[in-house]
């Protein structure tokens, strides 16, 4: 079986994560070399999660999730979050996407909670960082990215790629 007959759900699903216009969508496609997802600079462009299923290197077979900005507003913008957040089912690795210049928001903080209350790894990818007037990673699991220059986003793939190890091996899902 090559890598592009694995099926979706034996994949690692890596999904993208952050308010409106941190650059979740212009990441995707850096990360992925691809113009997967709409970019506009518009707020609240991605309405419904994407999905692809693809094989990355140095990741291998994955699905990769952008999601609309958890910080949306309105009944619409509601309905926007928690079709963001019903992607946290399906995630393997979250990638929480800030911008690097309006910083952590109360609406990141809360993913991070999430994501530990599910006990997802993640990371946190200060985007923009180009823009930025001083580095904003400071823990291990952060890294300063520019989706526009695309700095480091072959170490954002090593950082995922590293998470993927811990992941636990079976599936119960499809166990016996």
């Amino acid at each position: 079986m090559s890598l592009n007959d694995v099926p979706s759900g034996e994949r690692i699903h890596i999904a993208f994560f952050g308010c409106r216009n941190a650059g979740k969508s212009s990441l995707v496609n850096a990360f992925t070399g691809q113009d997967l997802a709409i970019v506009s600079e518009y707020k609240g462009t991605t309405t419904d999660p994407v999905r692809k299923a693809m094989e990355l290197l140095p990741l291998g077979p994955v699905v990769i999730i952008d999601t609309p900005g958890i910080d949306d507003e309105g009944n619409l913008g509601a309905m926007r979050i928690e079709r963001a957040k019903k992607v946290l089912d399906q995630t393997d690795i979250a990638i929480l996407v800030v911008d690097s210049v309006r910083g952590r928001s109360t609406a990141d903080d809360e993913l991070i909670d999430l994501f530990k209350d599910r006990k997802i790894a993640y990371i946190i990818a200060w985007n923009k960082s180009d823009l930025a007037d001083n580095s904003m990673a400071a823990a291990e699991n952060e890294i300063n990215v520019s989706a526009l220059l695309g700095k480091n986003i072959w170490e954002l793939k090593e950082k995922t790629a590293a998470l993927m190890k811990d992941l636990p091996k079976d599936n119960p899902l499809i166990g016996d």
